[in-house]
């Protein structure tokens, strides 16, 4: 039987570093997936956290409510200069009050 690459634990941070940089670009783009109830008052906290991190540097959030508008998915591109800043910046979003999921 062979033994799977991907551990059978929460990966520590350094292998969520390397994973970052196996599969993304840095400098680059970086996607973030928010899942969250709908509402105005979600998207104002993601709004105000994203200036923050970003400072000057630009991002964009794109909104897609469910069928029945119960719940929003919000696509975000971040522009980020390295794995470590993109993990920083997913675990200060993850961090927003009324996130229910990230990818």
């Amino acid at each position: 039987m062979q033994e799977s690459p991907i551990p059978n634990r929460p990966l520590s941070h350094d292998e969520m570093i390397e994973v970052l940089r196996s599969n993304f670009v840095f400098p680059g783009e970086f996607p973030v997936t928010v899942i969250a109830r709908s509402g105005s008052d979600f998207y104002a906290r993601l709004h105000a956290m994203l200036e923050a991190l970003q400072g000057e540097t630009t991002f964009t959030i794109q909104e897609r409510p469910s069928s029945k508008n119960n719940f929003t998915s919000y696509r975000i591109e971040i522009f980020v200069e390295s794995a470590e800043t993109a993990l920083y910046r997913k675990e200060a979003i993850g961090k927003i009050s009324g996130v229910l999921m990230m990818l």
